[in-house]
C-alpha cells in the first residue's frame, strides 16, 4: 500500500486504497481511476463489471457519457461524500465533541460544519434556520449537566414531554439525497 507521512498524519494513495462496497458492504472494492471502483465480489455474483462511486458511495453510471468519465457525475455526489466523512469533531472543549465533522442543514440541506465555539446552535447561511449541531432538531435544551433533551408538545396530551437528544449521524439528511 503506498502511503506518506504528511506532517504527523499518515496520508495514503487513493488508487492503493480498498473501498467499501455500497452494494455487499465488504471492503475488498479497488479505486481503478478518479473516484470509480470496481468490486470484485459484485461483479463475479452479478456477472458484469459492478462499478461505484468510492466517494459517494453508489452504483457507477451504466449507460452514455457518464459511464466513461474518471469523475463522479451522480447528482449530489460532493455533498453525499461530505456527509459519509466518517470525521468527527475532536475537540472535547467543543459544544459540537464527537459530532459527525459535516452537517446538512435540515431545511435546505446547505453543508455546514461547526467552528467549535460557542453554543451546540448554528444558523444555516443559505436559509437561517437554527439548529442544535448536535440532533439537528430546531429545540433542545440541557436538562442538567449529563443530559440534553428535545421539548415538544404531545398532540393528544397537549403536555411537553422531554426526549433525551443524543448525537445523531448523517443518515436522515443521505436518505433525502
Amino acid at each position: 500500500m503506498a502511503s506518506a507521512l504528511a506532517g504527523n498524519r499518515l496520508m495514503t494513495s487513493v488508487a492503493s486504497k480498498q473501498t467499501q462496497c455500497p452494494r455487499c458492504l465488504q471492503h475488498n472494492g479497488r479505486v481503478v481511476d478518479g473516484h470509480r471502483s470496481v468490486c470484485q465480489h459484485c461483479s463475479k455474483s452479478l456477472r458484469r463489471v459492478y462499478q461505484f462511486c468510492w466517494a459517494c458511495r453508489r452504483e457507477w453510471p451504466r449507460t452514455g457519457s457518464q459511464a466513461q468519465g474518471h469523475a463522479c457525475t451522480l447528482p449530489n455526489c460532493a455533498l453525499r461524500a461530505a456527509l459519509l466523512s466518517e470525521e468527527r469533531i475532536i475537540d472535547p472543549k467543543s459544544a459540537a465533541f464527537s459530532c459527525p465533522f459535516f452537517r446538512a442543514c435540515p431545511n435546505c440541506k446547505e453543508l455546514m460544519t461547526h467552528n467549535g465555539v460557542g453554543c451546540r446552535f448554528v444558523t444555516c447561511p443559505s436559509c437561517a434556520t437554527e439548529f442544535c449541531f448536535r440532533c439537528l432538531h430546531e429545540e433542545c435544551s440541557l436538562e442538567d449537566e449529563d443530559a440534553e433533551s428535545f421539548l415538544y408538545e404531545d398532540e393528544e396530551d397537549e403536555e411537553e414531554t422531554i426526549e433525551t437528544c443524543f448525537i445523531v449521524d448523517n443518515s436522515e439528511a443521505l436518505q433525502s439525497l
